[in-house]
């Protein structure tokens, strides 16, 4: 099967050079003159650059993820593996923390989309897609991640299931982009569930 070649004009490599060149000038700002600056002027310092990123590395881990981190409290963490180990062998502990593993090594960097379907999950759990969504569930309703419908062009039916860590948890960039999006989301209760069969 022959490979497709994306083709670019002119006037797209051009662009691209120069969003790249405009957010690594902003990246280059000083942090002390940054924190002198209002809130608002910094968060919409950090969503130019990520925007500008995005805009120069479309199609690479780069445009989503640039920095390569996530910013993730040892206390936070410490809660999160505590409430996993203590769920019930019937949720299978052991995928939940795996599956919260993958979610914190694929995020994107400027909504907090986890980046693996649903299938690329089972695949890297080594289980299958029907017990992802359990899994996932598990997390949802931990408030480590939170599931939204996208709707795809051209398919009935509600759309497939995207993930997103709950800003409280994780985020990766900005403290000010996790800031204004915290605001939004709920705290993770991270309480003891009870699992299990019923009879």
């Amino acid at each position: 099967m022959a490979q497709v070649v994306r083709l670019r004009t002119q006037p797209q490599r051009v662009q691209r050079e120069v969003a790249s060149d405009l957010a690594e000038q902003l990246r280059l700002l000083p942090e002390d003159m940054l924190s002198q600056l209002p809130g608002s002027i910094r968060l919409a310092i950090s969503k130019a650059t990520h925007g500008l990123h995005k805009h120069a590395r479309p199609d690479t881990e780069e445009g989503l993820w640039p920095g390569g981190f996530v910013m993730l409290s040892r206390a936070q963490t410490k809660a999160i593996w505590d409430a996993i180990r203590a769920l019930p062998a019937d949720d299978r502990p052991n995928h939940v923390r795996h599956a919260f593993d993958l979610v914190l090594l694929n995020l994107r960097q400027d909504t907090g989309e986890v980046m693996l379907t649903r299938d690329q999950l089972a695949e890297e759990i080594g289980c299958s897609p029907v017990h992802v969504s359990h899994v996932m569930g598990t997390l949802a309703r931990m408030g480590v991640v939170r599931r939204e419908r996208r709707r795809i062009e051209g398919v009935r039916g509600p759309g497939m299931v995207v993930y997103f860590v709950n800003p409280h948890v994780a985020w990766n960039g900005s403290l000010d982009i996790r800031k204004a999006d915290a605001k939004d989301a709920k705290a993770p209760t991270l309480t003891l569930m009870e699992g299990g069969k019923t009879a």
